[in-house]
């Protein structure tokens, strides 16, 4: 299930430089006999990029028996595609460090590819990924964060993660100097375990010039290969907020929304919203009353 917000001005004439949502999970339930052990979960995303530099996403991830706070980014021009459609991979002039080592490190990204999955057994990475775990249940509201930290700076990737030798054998990529801009997510709980809490996700270099992102969209993905009626969920988002260095604060004039209907056997989707409150409702699994099957404008 998808979900798209247009902004007044757009973000490709002003870039996003922060971003801040709440989410709030209201139903998590695993069929007793489908999915006794509670297996997989729900992802809720949201996916950013810079137009000359990397993208990726970040979010909350909820679980039968685990929960967490995700920041992952690509670099920008790592692969590229064949002409049979096969992605290699290639040195990247758009890298992402982890700035932040305790809570991130150097990934390898998608690397369950075929045409990576060798490499990546050798250390092989194609993005960074941070993760903060934290203990989560229904009716928990989070308060999530992306703002930069740094506008500008330089750093030697040897110090932040850095390359294997596999990098090296491969595509005779090098650690370098690289400059760019720096930053990073992070949660406030509104209601939780930890009312008040603020949780530093990760902290994130990119290599680029850009001042900000002009890319931005939403999603709910279920975690793990699960059947249609092992997991009902429902979240809400409220938001977001966007910012364009510190000024043009702005919410959505517009909210779009669809979802794969006609690509899936699994038919039990619904998402709605309202403009009052400017949110975003995701439901989906056995114990969703309505449908949406095709494109929606919300509001």
């Amino acid at each position: 299930m998808y979900g798209k917000m247009m902004f007044n001005p757009p973000l490709s004439q002003k870039p996003m430089t922060s971003f801040e949502v709440d989410v709030e999970w209201n139903d998590l339930q695993f069929h007793p006999t489908e999915n006794r052990h509670k297996r997989g979960g729900v992802y809720v995303s949201y996916t950013m990029g810079m137009k000359n530099g990397p993208g990726g996403y970040f979010g909350v991830q909820m679980g039968g028996t685990y929960g967490g706070f995700i920041f992952s980014i690509w670099d920008g021009d790592r692969t590229y595609r064949l002409s049979n459609g096969k992605k290699q991979v290639k040195k990247s002039t758009k890298l992402v460090c982890p700035m932040d080592l305790r809570n991130c490190k150097r990934n390898c990204q998608d690397c369950g590819l075929p045409s990576l999955r060798d490499i990546a057994k050798r250390g092989f990475t194609t993005g960074t990924k941070c993760i903060t775990k934290y203990p989560m249940k229904v009716g928990d509201r989070y308060t999530v964060k992306l703002s930069k930290a740094v506008p500008r700076k330089q750093i030697h990737t040897s110090q932040f993660g850095g390359f294997r030798k596999v990098h090296e054998e491969v595509l005779g990529e090098k650690n370098r100097f690289i400059k760019g801009s720096v930053w990073q997510v992070s949660v406030t709980i509104k209601k939780g375990a930890t009312p008040g809490k603020i949780i530093p996700v990760g902290t994130i270099m990119f290599e680029s010039d850009e001042i900000g992102f002009n890319r931005f969209g939403t999603f709910d993905e279920m975690i793990g290969c699960n059947k249609c009626n092992a997991i009902y969920h429902k979240d809400t988002r409220y938001g977001p907020i966007v910012s364009t260095e510190g000024r043009y604060k702005r919410r959505p004039v517009h909210m779009e929304a669809w979802t794969r209907y006609n690509e899936s056997t699994c038919k039990k989707y619904q998402i709605s919203g309202s403009k009052r409150d400017c949110s975003l409702f995701f439901e989906s699994g056995p114990l969703t009353k309505g449908v949406t099957k095709s494109r929606i404008k919300l509001w």
